[in-house]
Parts: C-alpha cells; structure tokens; sequence
C-alpha cells in the first residue's frame, strides 16, 4: 500500500505541466499543437522565449530532484525508487494532458542530481556539449540517458553499487528510450532536424 501511495505522489508531482503552462501564459500558445507537439524545455525554445524555455528545464529538474530528496529522507530506498519511476512517469504521461507531455530527461536528471552527483553531472556536461555540436535535442537527451546509465553499470560492477539503484536506472533507461522511439527512428533514416526546425 505504501508504494502506491508514493507512486501516486510521483506520479502527481512528475505530471506538473510546467512548459505548457509557461507557454500558454506568456505567449498564450499551446505546445500539444504546436512543433513537436511536446511539452518539454525545447519545444518551448522553440515557441520564441529563451527565458521560460530555461524555467522549464529547470523546473521539471526540480521536480525530480524535490521527489527523490523527500522519499530519500522519508521512505526506505525501493519506495523512493518507485516514486521517482512514476515522478518521470507522470512527467512523460501527464494525466491532464491526455498523456501527451515531455520526454521526461530533464525530470531524470534532476533525480540523478540528488541520488549520485558527480555521475549525474558528467552526463549533463555530455548532455550540453551534445546539443551545442549537433543541436539535436532528442540525441543529446538519449547520449546523457546512455552515458549516465553505462557509468552506473560500471560503478554496479567495479565498486558494487547498490543492484536496486542499478535496476532502477535501467528502467528509466528503458522508459525515456521509449520515449523517444519516433526520434530514433528518425536519426535512423536521417530525418531528425534541428531543434530549431522539429524537434523533441
């Protein structure tokens, strides 16, 4: 009962639609309909303000690292686990969007920030440098889901890290990859463009 009281808790915080709200009132646009349809950070970029489109990074971060510091402090380790599956959960398939929100990487990195830092911040260092050499927001979000999860794999297999924790990211691994399936299959036939064009 317990995990799916916090699994309901993640999944409520995680579905905050922070860029749609900030779209919708400062440029009164609504991001279902317009670019990639998505509501994350980039899809707000590209709606013309750099600013919210900064607020909104920062805020679906805080989402993430706000649920993963709570459950970390007041619940055991596999139910803070769960929470934050279902914080990205919420974020990706938010309930009040009809399940149409961002791709959840924003809301991943601020749960890495709070559970392993400097790992977390190595991937987002890769994460920026990405986009600004390719300016491709769904390979930058795939290269800091990828690099982030083959250092926790290392660290599982060199240092013997926790297996939960090793679990956990594979599953957010798993669901952001999904997440972000039409993308792949548009870098895979070369027909991903730019986020200032169409993009993620």
């Amino acid at each position: 009962m317990d995990w799916i009281l916090l699994a309901i808790i993640g999944y409520v915080v995680g579905s905050l639609p922070t860029g749609f709200i900030l779209a919708k009132l400062v440029n009164g646009i609504d991001l279902r309909n317009f670019g990639s349809g998505s509501t994350g950070a980039t899809n707000v970029l590209r709606s013309g303000c750099k600013k919210m489109a900064l607020f909104t990074l920062l805020i679906d971060a805080t989402k993430g690292a706000a649920v993963a510091g709570t459950m970390s402090v007041f619940s055991d380790t596999i139910s803070a686990f769960v929470a934050c599956f279902f914080c990205i959960l919420g974020h990706i398939y938010p309930v009040w969007l009809r399940f149409k929100g961002g791709k959840g990487a924003a809301t991943s990195a601020g749960i890495f920030l709070v559970f392993s830092p400097c790992i977390a911040l190595i991937s987002a260092c890769l994460w920026g440098l990405t986009t600004k050499i390719c300016k491709v927001s769904s390979v930058a979000s795939i290269v800091f889901i990828g690099s982030y999860t083959i250092m926790v794999i290392y660290e599982f297999i060199f240092h013997e890290t926790g297996s939960p924790y090793l679990l956990f990211v594979i599953s957010v691994f798993l669901l952001i990859l999904y997440a972000h399936l039409d993308n792949i299959k548009r870098i895979i036939h070369g027909e991903e463009k730019a986020f200032r064009e169409n993009d993620d």
